[in-house]
């Protein structure tokens, strides 16, 4: 397999969910499709106005209030713009949905229904050949929310045959899932360093932490095609992950810190069997319990699952009813360090149909 070609007639569309991910995990991809001739938007999820220590540190301040805040979003988007103009895009190629930066997960987890229905007009009013977007995979919660609520756009919105290429990128994150997964090109040196100058123009994130963000304009590029079959093992703290008519199954083992309760919650996205969106979490209890599934929305009990084990493996189950079985789950452990998670999303594929037993019947032949 290889990624999909570049030409004069290619339209690529990126989703970024902060200012600087276009530059880190694509500054040379979008050199070559503007090379090409393409025609190139980049759409930004927040302004990464929560950025607060790299703000406490120039600003020299200890309280970030409000205001402060959008001073910040904005500054973002005059780098981001910066960055672009280097790669050689101007301000009519951008759009800002000011989303509430490090809140992407509550708008996914929250009545999201407009909300994908307003990604999937973005995409069908550009029309993109080509669409770039972050993986479900990455450990930060912004960028795996984003990413399963493009998931959903397309699986509610746009037609199957909407004959896009869907190529995922991973900035945060070493997962194993995508590195096996993943295609790549090589770079010359004259594209890692224009990608080089495009991220040094992020001046407020190259200030905290300038060799970290560097280091990426010298990293091939690497996508995942998203037509590719859902993931069937675990990733992070889910080891294995198996879909029954019973029900979903989940093995887990926490190895960097055992499980204490109230700390890690389960949560578990889909559609329920009227074609409606689903949102439900769990708290895992840390021994063998009855797990409450809460409606997100409503905060009602609407089943049961179970928790099988102890604080650092266990078995989860989660019943069968509560979604539809030819649509994909999407489930969540989220147990932060700092802000970022131990792993992403990970999306569980469709309950293939049992196959149907037909009758042998012996045919008497009668010459």
């Amino acid at each position: 397999m290889s990624l999909p070609l570049l030409d004069s007639h290619s339209r690529v569309m990126m989703f970024a969910p902060h200012p600087d991910d276009e530059s880190l995990a694509a500054g040379v991809f979008l050199q070559r499709a503007l090379a090409a001739g393409a025609e190139v938007r980049i759409v930004y999820g927040t302004d990464g106005e929560r950025n607060g220590w790299p703000q406490r540190l120039l600003e020299r301040k200890v309280r970030i209030r409000a205001e402060d805040r959008r001073r910040w979003g904005t500054r973002r988007q005059a780098e981001a713009l910066a960055a672009l103009r280097v790669l050689g895009m101007g301000p009519e190629k951008l759009e800002f949905l000011s989303w509430p930066d490090l809140g992407v997960t509550d708008l996914l987890l929250g009545d999201c229904r407009e909300t994908i229905r307003h990604l999937a007009e973005i995409i069908i009013d550009w029309a993109p050949t080509h669409l770039l977007l972050p993986s479900a995979c990455d450990t930060h919660p912004d960028h795996s929310a984003l990413a399963v609520l493009l998931r959903l756009a397309f699986d509610n919105f746009l037609p199957q045959s909407h004959g896009i290429a869907r190529l995922e990128y991973l900035v945060h994150g070493a997962s194993a899932t995508f590195a096996r997964k993943a295609l790549g090109f090589a770079q010359d040196a004259a594209e890692s360093a224009l990608k080089r100058h495009a991220i040094s123009c992020h001046l407020t994130q190259v200030a905290f932490s300038r060799r970290r963000f560097l280091a990426y304009a010298e990293r091939p590029e690497r996508f995942v095609l998203s037509d590719q079959p859902a993931w069937s093992s675990g990733e992070g703290p889910i080891e294995s992950v198996r879909r029954t008519r019973a029900g979903v199954h989940l093995q887990v083992a926490f190895a960097l810190k055992p499980l204490r309760a109230d700390e890690t919650s389960l949560y578990v996205v889909g559609h329920d069997r009227r074609g409606g969106l689903r949102r439900l979490r769990a708290t895992l209890p840390g021994r063998s319990a009855r797990l409450d599934l809460v409606d997100c929305g409503t905060g009602e009990i609407t089943g049961l699952g179970r928790y099988e084990g102890n604080a650092f493996r266990a078995g989860i189950t989660l019943p069968a009813g509560l979604f539809e079985n030819d649509r994909a789950v999407h489930v969540k452990l989220d147990r932060r360090v700092w802000f970022f998670d131990e792993a992403g999303w990970l999306e569980i594929g469709a309950l293939r149909p049992e196959p149907v037993a037909v009758p042998w019947r012996r045919e008497l032949v009668v010459a």
